[in-house]
């Protein structure tokens, strides 16, 4: 799954909102997401994540940069049926942190 979103943020605060995003998500969901890890390269430019949402493995990279934010994901099979689903949902909650 590919998601490319555009804003009207700098790489440096987007980096800022992305980097905050995982550890509220887990709070949040914390009965449906365990085991969340993340790292960013040395200039912050992309994150590796992975994590386990209601049992099943996901993991991709978000790449941020100035006016635009790349994420690449891959979904277990289970989930392949729900693709735009989940697309439409991670689109709002991009949204609504990088406005």
């Amino acid at each position: 799954m590919r998601i490319d979103y555009k804003h009207n943020l700098t790489k440096q605060q987007s980096y800022e909102k992305i980097n905050k995003l995982l550890p509220e998500l887990q709070a949040q969901y914390a009965d449906k997401i365990s085991n969340p890890k993340w790292s960013w390269n040395s200039d912050n430019s992309k994150m590796d994540f992975s994590m386990e949402i209601m049992g099943f493995d996901v993991s991709g990279n978000i790449d941020v940069m100035d006016g635009k934010l790349s994420m690449e994901g891959d979904l277990p099979l289970i989930a392949l049926p729900f693709s735009e689903k989940i697309e439409d949902m991670i689109t709002a909650k991009l949204k609504e942190i990088l406005a």
